[in-house]
């Protein structure tokens, strides 16, 4: 089983809270941002790649997931959010 991670960053003035899932039905990796409850931003990516190797496990996709959610952490403490997520507009 993938576990996803929920983890508050500060930056500036403001707290992100940034939560990221493995979604199997998709093979997509997505990791939301948000601000005082509101969508900011989004990442995603496919891993359906990774998912076709007959050596692909749960811990593979997990590390896959982990790695995502530390670049968007580090991502916004840099400063650079806009730079590797999609602004949401909801």
């Amino acid at each position: 089983m993938i576990f996803g991670f929920n983890t508050d960053v500060k930056h500036g003035d403001i707290v992100y809270h940034v939560q990221s899932e493995a979604n199997s039905n998709s093979q997509q990796l997505l990791t939301t941002i948000f601000v005082q409850g509101r969508c900011v931003g989004k990442k995603s990516a496919s891993y359906s790649e990774h998912a076709a190797q007959p050596d692909c496990t749960d811990e593979k996709i997990h590390e896959l997931l982990k790695d995502q959610h530390r670049r968007v952490l580090e991502a916004i403490r840099e400063g650079h959010l806009n730079e590797i997520a999609t602004p949401s507009s909801s």
